[in-house]
């Protein structure tokens, strides 16, 4: 019986990634957050944070617009331009200066091309995702509210 006890405490503790999945974590490899393929944002302790919705709603936990992912447009919820995300991973805001860049790697850079935080993969496919966990749900780029 100890010993089963022991099992589920380690597994309970393991960090869960599954297919699909995506781990955020900061230029030190500390996990910040999950992104789940559902598109469910968990935040270190898995507890959920917010939803990236397949029809580009941005929710928080309680379910609540917070933005949107329009065309390379991020919104929020009144549908006015936060930021602009560019083809080639660039994040600018509203007017125009790139505040950060997803690299095909899964690494954030910001502006002067120092680390903001690492995927543990290749962010193909993840990218609009990612760039709407740092508008937000992180407090790694500030906002022009």
């Amino acid at each position: 019986m100890r010993n089963l006890l022991i099992v589920a405490t380690i597994l309970a503790t393991c960090t869960v990634v599954l297919a699909g999945d995506l781990r955020l974590e900061d230029r030190n490899f500390r996990t910040l957050a999950y992104i789940r393929e559902d598109g469910r944002v968990e935040d270190s302790s898995f507890l959920t944070i917010g939803y990236i919705r397949d029809d580009n709603r941005v929710e928080d936990s309680s379910f609540r617009t917070l933005g949107y992912l329009t065309e390379g447009r991020i919104q929020d919820s009144s549908f006015s331009t936060l930021f602009i995300l560019e083809d080639d991973g660039r994040l600018s805001d509203n007017r125009f200066r790139t505040v950060a860049r997803i690299t095909e790697d899964g690494t954030v850079e910001d502006d002067g091309f120092r680390v903001i935080l690492y995927t543990d993969g290749s962010s193909h496919g993840m990218v609009e995702k990612i760039a709407a966990y740092l508008v937000f749900f992180s407090e790694t780029i500030p906002r022009q509210d």
